[in-house]
């Protein structure tokens, strides 16, 4: 399998195709802006902030595939997820959109890219990495995320059990 069939395969797990996890299209399937904004206590983060978060990383990555040099660090990884413009009630279908779209980028640029591009450095990264790698890491990521969503849910009990087999 080349990187690229394997970051592919990566990205479509992460979006949409069932695998050892369920993807960020069902995590995310049906929920409302007050199941998005829900907190089990105070130390955790809600679905729509773990999304702000994933949305922030992965749209910030792309510009940097694209060749754009990034240069505006967040504050704080903490601040990545209190990235929410507009009140819940307004932004929480176009969040869960975005991301969608934001992964969707992914799976067209990685398409259109060449196998020799995902085994070069990132240019202007801070330290010796190659894309592949950090495409790999990128998607692990998301999976993380992923997992803590679906947490979310099934303490919430919004999260169907019969349909979570895994």
């Amino acid at each position: 399998m080349s990187k690229k069939e394997f970051i592919l395969d990566q990205l479509a797990v992460c979006r949409n195709t069932d695998s050892w996890f369920k993807p960020l299209s069902k995590a995310l399937e049906g929920i409302t802006a007050e199941q998005a904004g829900w907190k089990p206590n105070g130390n955790s983060h809600t679905i729509a902030q773990i999304a702000s978060h994933l949305l922030f990383y992965n749209e910030r990555w792309i510009r940097r595939f694209d060749g754009e040099m990034i240069d505006d660090y967040p504050e704080t990884n903490a601040s990545t997820f209190e990235n929410l413009n507009e009140p819940l009630e307004v932004n929480w279908r176009k969040l869960a959109e975005n991301i969608d779209q934001s992964l969707e980028k992914w799976q067209q640029a990685i398409k259109q890219t060449s196998e020799e591009k995902l085994h070069s450095n990132i240019p202007g990264f801070p330290e010796e990495a190659v894309w592949w790698e950090a495409l790999s890491n990128l998607c692990t990521h998301n999976a993380y995320h992923i997992g803590q969503i679906i947490y979310i849910r099934k303490m919430q009990e919004s999260w169907e059990i019969a349909e979570d087999w895994y």
